[in-house]
């Protein structure tokens, strides 16, 4: 004799999903959180200038899943420094030299790389002639779950 179990979400008592896996017996379909709340949005520097590419909700703070950052063409003595910036606080991300190539960078952080209270992300260009563009996927923190900055520093 054999019970039959199904997995049900108790608001609405649908079904949660299941699906043949790699032996096929059947399981169980799971997605991240990461995945179902990302959002993304692009930035473009075309002076020497500062950008806010994310900034958070009022108290919150921003998860960054994955980056890109390109640059058209080399400029002769340009940097481009990306960092996390609260109007108090600075922490540079990274600073990429671009006069030798035009810079090519993505990298998706497996562990994700969260920001602290109010910290948006800035991408910084310090040539006239620069052309970057920048994407970022991230994910909104809410406030009661945002680290001060610093709480956020102590536990880096």
């Amino acid at each position: 004799m054999s019970i039959k179990v199904f997995l049900a979400n108790p608001q609405d008592n649908q079904t949660l999903d299941c699906r043949p896996g790699f032996t096929g017996v059947c399981t169980l379909v799971a997605e991240s959180l990461a995945r179902l709340n990302a959002r993304w949005r692009s930035g473009i520097n075309d002076a020497a200038e500062t950008i806010d590419v994310v900034s958070p909700d009022t108290n919150g703070s921003i998860f960054i899943t994955d980056l890109i950052l390109t640059s058209s063409r080399k400029v002769a003595n340009s940097t481009i420094i990306l960092q996390f910036y609260d109007g108090t606080n600075t922490e540079k991300i990274m600073e990429i030299e671009g006069e030798t190539a035009p810079v090519e960078f993505s990298h998706a952080f497996a562990g994700g790389l969260p920001g602290w209270e109010n910290a948006a992300l800035q991408v910084i260009t310090d040539q006239a002639a620069m052309y970057v563009v920048t994407l970022v996927s991230y994910i909104m923190v809410s406030e009661d779950l945002t680290k001060t900055y610093s709480r956020w520093s102590a536990d880096r």
